[in-house]
């Protein structure tokens, strides 16, 4: 009997995924030294369109050159080399391609800036002494933001993208304006819920507008910040209800942001669930493998017909198959699991795996949950090489080489800014 992950699904927009199981977002962080598309991007996700995902969304395409969430970010401003994206996209052949649209707002570390931007002038993040404290967005840049997000999704349409996600959670630019820790503005961008999702709606609405029928526009939430004072699950619930109102196409639901190792996979997730997970006779294992299985049923019972996408977590095709039947979510989201295993969609959906066990990580000292991440970025840089992944690398190593390589970079783009601001 056919797995229901392998059934077609069809999104508002009209775009047809193939099977139920999305490659999830990852940095990739491969873009050349004027965050331009390279080859690396063609190879990587050539690799992963051949490894059987129903829908391939990219890793973070900044929509301001000045503020990137990895030095090597692509960057979808008005400098964008269309053709090497379009490059990208054609280098997946027929499998759906979404473009993750994104703004790292105070985590922007600083080899980046010294003065990274937020809602409010609140403390920096708190990660090794990497971010600077930020400064507070006028009003004029919080309106600049909606363009910038439209401009960008129209030209990854024009690069024969079938959609852009507007990404609004893991601590990101649109998830601070959501949060009350980081949000405490007193004008139209703030207060209530309603304010402070304002900018999130506006957006999407833009991208809508901008880029026309037929063009997906999805959205990437946290089901909560994990902080006391931040972004709830209430919160988060009626945002939900709010996006549904906007035809967004598919809502990816996630969690976190750089100061809760939720966001990192290393937090014993099993309370987040427990309230939800006592409602569910079928399924619990498959809640309970997932992170933020118990906020996406709730959010289903407000959601409407708006699709949804759970990711975090998942490493059985029992539980991806039961989360998806129980009709709890409509897909689930792959991350982490296809940067070590890249064909890893084709295989469950064949019935020739049952999952796929990541390599156990303890942080050592002084490299933090951070190092895991950067473990699998390595391996996706790789792949981006047209190698195989390397299951032996060391997670020291690969913490060391990203530090290294982000302060080097760092550094030449800090000279480029001087020179420039020297000969006007």
């Amino acid at each position: 009997m056919s797995s229901v992950l392998a059934k077609p699904l069809v999104l508002p927009s009209g775009l047809i995924l193939p099977n139920r199981i999305v490659k999830a977002p990852m940095t990739e962080n491969l873009a050349d030294s004027r965050n331009q598309p390279t080859i690396r991007h063609e190879r990587v996700y050539r690799r992963w369109a051949e490894g059987g995902s129903g829908m391939l969304i990219t890793g973070n395409l900044v929509v301001d050159r000045r503020y990137l969430e990895r030095s090597r970010n692509i960057v979808a401003d008005a400098h964008l080399d269309v053709p090497a994206l379009r490059r990208v996209v054609e280098a997946t052949g027929e499998v759906p391609m979404v473009a993750q649209l994104g703004h790292p707002g105070r985590q922007c570390t600083r080899y980046i800036t010294g003065e990274p931007v937020a809602p409010s002038e609140v403390e920096a993040v708190a990660l090794l002494g990497s971010f600077a404290k930020p400064r507070a967005l006028t009003a004029a840049e919080v309106g600049d933001l909606v363009t910038a997000f439209a401009a960008a999704a129209v030209r990854c349409r024009d690069a024969g993208m079938d959609g852009v996600q507007v990404h609004a959670a893991h601590g990101y630019l649109l998830a601070q304006f959501l949060s009350p820790h980081t949000n405490r503005r007193t004008d139209e961008w703030g207060g209530d819920l309603v304010g402070r999702a304002k900018l999130l709606i506006e957006i999407v609405r833009a991208c809508h507008e901008a880029t026309g029928d037929g063009f997906s526009v999805g959205v990437k939430l946290n089901s909560s910040d994990f902080r006391h004072g931040g972004f709830s699950e209430d919160d988060a619930a009626e945002v939900v209800g709010m996006l549904a109102a906007e035809d967004v196409d598919l809502l990816e639901i996630s969690g976190g942001t750089y100061e809760s190792p939720e966001m990192f996979g290393l937090a014993d997730m099993s309370g987040v669930q427990e309230s939800r997970v006592e409602q569910v006779e079928e399924g619990t294992r498959a809640f309970k493998e997932a992170y933020f299985a118990g906020f996406a049923r709730r959010a289903r019972t407000v959601s409407g017909d708006m699709p949804l996408l759970l990711t975090g977590g998942l490493r059985t095709r029992e539980a991806m198959e039961a989360l998806v039947e129980s009709g709890a979510v409509d897909a689930v989201g792959l991350g982490r699991p296809l940067a070590f295993d890249p064909d890893l969609p084709t295989a469950l959906l064949d019935g020739t795996s049952d999952g796929v066990d990541l390599p156990d990580y303890t942080p050592p000292p002084l490299i933090t949950a951070a190092g895991e991440s950067e473990w699998y970025e390595a391996q996706i840089g790789l792949m981006g090489d047209g190698k195989d992944v390397d299951p032996s690398l060391n997670h020291v190593v690969a913490a060391g080489r990203y530090v290294a390589g982000e302060i080097a970079r760092g550094l030449s783009e800090g000279r480029r800014r001087r020179r420039m601001a020297r000969t006007g």
